[in-house]
């Protein structure tokens, strides 16, 4: 058994590698062999040995609670169902319960998660919930990505931006009209839903309704957009400023390293918060910083190009810090 003092990260891959390995070995042997007696053991090995791997190798370290066992069991019980002849039956009524199971988990995480005040950024901590429900890192970011884009839509109206003690917050939506330009385009979005649905209709009902639901959700994703510049203002202080393009992308850098602070159209940077709104300052780094985007997506800048409305106080604040 693996010492408890055991890095997570290893301790992840020994559960998924042996995981898999159970369920690649299971299937093959009963593909190849289609004897009772091995399906049942694949079966056995895949329902009870997975989950009892997840409990040794994750749960008892404390990697994730004792209740993420519920979901997984479930899980592993439906990958049984296709072991073992006639359990066709059992199939339904297992996969609704894995599912009602790990929606309830996540609800529940994102719900402690938002309404814990003044623990830090709301997305990055719902993209702390998606890491313990998800522990694979990619499909962590892509769950977070869609998590914040419901929230922001339809949780965040009543929210005011978090400012930690000894930062000044700046805005980036009110001078450049970002927020509402995509929030227009949200509303555009649903009133061309409903032309294309109903010219689309004649022909394939399917295709209209599949539309329908892109365009609805294209409309909440615009919305969300839009709330977050409001929520996840430019912040300096602490030795630090941290950028923050609504939930598109941010990143964090040293005071110290920031080498050019002027005004100006930023036509050569690497990177602007608002491509479709006028910079007001550029930011030359003395060394490139990643920039955390959307579902996972990261580049290096050097040169970046912001639309900051009070650009006088924000120059203030810049220097201030620099002290």
């Amino acid at each position: 058994m693996a010492h408890l003092s055991e890095a997570p990260g290893l301790r992840w891959k020994r559960f998924w590698g042996a995981a898999l390995g159970i369920n690649l070995t299971a299937f093959l042997a009963v593909h190849s062999l289609q004897k009772a007696p091995v399906a049942y053991g694949a079966a056995f090995d895949v329902a009870v040995t997975v989950p009892l791997l997840y409990f040794l190798l994750v749960v008892r370290a404390g990697l994730q609670p004792a209740i993420t066992l519920v979901p997984l069991c479930l899980v592993a019980f439906l990958r049984a169902t296709y072991l073992v002849p006639g359990l066709l039956w059992v199939r339904p009524a297992l996969s609704a319960s894995a599912e009602l199971a790990v929606t309830a988990l996540l609800v529940l995480r994102v719900r402690r998660a938002i309404r814990v005040p003044h623990e830090g950024d709301v997305l990055e901590r719902l993209k702390s919930v998606a890491a313990e429900v998800v522990p694979v890192p990619v499909a962590a970011e892509l769950l977070a990505a869609e998590i914040a884009v419901f929230y922001f839509a339809f949780l965040s109206w009543r929210t005011q931006p978090l400012v930690p003690d000894g930062s000044r917050a700046f805005s980036v939506h009110e001078r450049s009209s970002a927020g509402m330009m995509f929030a227009a385009l949200a509303g555009l979005s649903l009133v061309e839903s409903v032309i294309a649905h109903v010219l689309i209709m004649r022909w394939s009902a399917s295709a209209a309704w599949i539309l329908t639901v892109l365009s609805v959700y294209g409309a909440l994703w615009l919305a969300a957009i839009a709330r977050s510049f409001a929520l996840r203002p430019i912040l300096v202080g602490r030795g630090q400023l941290t950028v923050r393009n609504g939930m598109l992308g941010s990143f964090c850098v040293p005071i110290d390293q920031l080498g050019i602070v002027r005004r100006g159209s930023g036509e050569d940077a690497d990177w602007s918060a608002l491509p479709l709104t006028c910079t007001t300052v550029e930011l030359e780094l003395s060394s490139p910083v990643v920039v955390a985007g959307m579902y996972g997506r990261k580049r290096q800048v050097k040169r970046i190009a912001l639309s900051v409305d009070d650009v006088a106080a924000f120059e203030q604040a810049l220097e201030q810090c620099r002290l």
